[in-house]
């Protein structure tokens, strides 16, 4: 197909070679689009620059090493930075990256037709739109969760989304209750927010040898594992799940993947022997943990569309997660697993138990996850960016 215009993808949720696991999310959805309408694609993806005295975590030293562009797997990835102290500059975000990245936006839009694609809301979102009414190009903005229902809290924050929320071409949220609260924050009628949710990848997500996969992440064979996959942060609730362990049979695991913050809390609530901490890993791991796996549990405080539940589902695992964000609709059949309230270890341990013991069957739990491909979403996509390009 002849490329017809080009996309600018401006987003700081985007793998990079300092943080590959970075905002895949983004990337997935996004290459699909571009091959999808046969437009040309690169990224903005803004850096913020912290003050060297100031840089005590990880991802603040990760930021510090990316190289101001990089090419990943065809993709041409620009990293501009913008000033930011963490903690003190939240509210200045916006406009601060707005001022980092206006001339590299600039020189990438020269040549028309562009469209600015930007995922979350704050501070990306609002930078995108202000440059974008500076260049008079559209702008699609994508909501994904936190950013509408922790940060868009903020009332300086909300009052900055709701002053540039009109001059979207497009807004989208990925989660039904997402678009409702992302039209009420920004000020906007209901149906001026599409959903399009996230997809799962068929190829990589799906029922395999669970006793190879066990191998190969060095599990237990005997053990009914539990999964976890995520940032280790108070927020996912994985130290519920930590204590509703002590409430479980002796032969339930619990195997997370991810890193963060609360290892060592997990590490001091879980039984001795009985917790399987991975920490970071590749797609392809994280695949290879859900066929190992008997159960996913997410007893997430907030969410907008977890990708996990979908990739978990789509491998043939039932889940035990809180009724947040898209969830509901993901667990909407029987076959799928239950759903909890956040923060309550005797209901969750009580679910588990009683998930895992029902019968197994993979192949109809695969046939639901199938349902949420990527074919719907990229099908909405690609109608609205050819529309943005022919108008």
């Amino acid at each position: 197909m002849t490329a017809f215009g080009s996309i600018v993808t401006f987003t700081n949720l985007f793998p990079s070679a300092a943080m590959p696991r970075h905002g895949l999310f983004v990337r997935e959805r996004m290459r699909r689009v571009a091959a999808a309408t046969g437009a040309s694609w690169q990224v903005v993806c803004p850096v913020p620059l912290v003050p060297k005295w100031l840089r005590r975590r990880p991802i603040d030293r990760a930021f510090a090493t990316m190289p101001a562009e990089e090419w990943l797997d065809g993709v041409h990835v620009h990293h501009p930075r913008y000033r930011h102290v963490p903690g003190f500059s939240m509210r200045r975000q916006a406009e601060r990256m707005a001022d980092g990245t206006r001339e590299l936006v600039t020189a990438l839009c020269r040549e028309r037709p562009v469209v600015l694609d930007a995922h979350y809301l704050y501070p990306d979102g609002v930078a995108a739109l202000r440059l974008a009414r500076e260049l008079d190009v559209p702008c699609f903005v994508t909501a994904r969760g936190s950013d509408v229902n922790v940060v868009g809290r903020d009332p300086r924050i909300a009052a900055q989304i709701r002053a540039v929320a009109s001059g979207a071409r497009r807004l989208f949220a990925v989660a039904a209750p997402l678009c409702k609260a992302l039209a009420d924050l920004a000020g906007v009628a209901e149906e001026r927010v599409t959903l399009v949710r996230n997809g799962v990848d068929l190829e990589r997500f799906a029922p395999g040898d669970r006793s190879a996969a066990r191998d190969r992440l060095g599990l237990p064979q005997d053990a009914s594992l539990v999964a976890g996959v995520g940032r280790l942060v108070r927020g996912k609730g994985f130290h519920v799940m930590a204590k509703a362990l002590r409430k479980l049979d002796a032969r339930v695991h619990f195997v997370v993947a991810g890193d963060g913050p609360e290892r060592e809390v997990l590490e001091s609530l879980a039984p001795r022997g009985r917790l399987h901490l991975l920490g970071a890993r590749s797609p392809d791991d994280v695949a290879c943990l859900l066929r190992a796996a008997d159960l996913l549990v997410l007893p997430s405080e907030s969410e907008g569309w977890p990708n996990v539940v979908t990739e978990a589902l789509a491998s043939g695992v039932p889940v035990v997660a809180t009724a947040v964000g898209a969830v509901p609709e993901m667990l909407a059949s029987p076959l799928a697993g239950a759903l909890v309230r956040a923060g309550d270890a005797e209901v969750l341990a009580r679910e588990v138990a009683r998930v895992l013991g029902m019968p197994r069957d993979p192949a109809r739990i695969a046939a639901w996850g199938r349902r949420f491909s990527w074919d719907e979403p990229i099908a909405t996509l690609e109608c609205a960016f050819r529309e943005a390009f022919a108008a």
